[in-house]
This record gives C-alpha cells, sequence and structure tokens, in this order.
C-alpha cells in the first residue's frame, strides 16, 4: 500500500540527518529502497566526500 509519509522515516542513509518533516516520501518507495541498501550504506557515499570537499561555495 503506498501513502504518503515523512521523508524524516528514512533520514539513516543520510550522513547529515537533518530534519524535514514537511517533506513528504512514498512509503512503499522509499521502504523497499530502505531495505535493499546495504545496512552502512550512505549519502554522500564516504569515497565521495573527499572529492566534492574540494568544489568550490
Amino acid at each position: 500500500m503506498s501513502f504518503p509519509v515523512t521523508g524524516d522515516l528514512y533520514n539513516r542513509i543520510f550522513q547529515q540527518q537533518i530534519s524535514n518533516p514537511e517533506v513528504q516520501v512514498d512509503y512503499e518507495v522509499w521502504t523497499r529502497i530502505n531495505t535493499l541498501l546495504p545496512a552502512h550504506y550512505s549519502l554522500p557515499d564516504n569515497k565521495v566526500i573527499p572529492v566534492i570537499s574540494h568544489i568550490p561555495k
């Protein structure tokens, strides 16, 4: 069953877990994504952080 839920339920995949309760996501889609990701997966990926840290602001 698909219905909107707060995106904060899926903050575990982000390195910076910033609450945005106004952001709604599809429960079915994001639960499926969440269950298919490796346990220690995060965005941005640890390999990407050194690369993006050199991008000028």
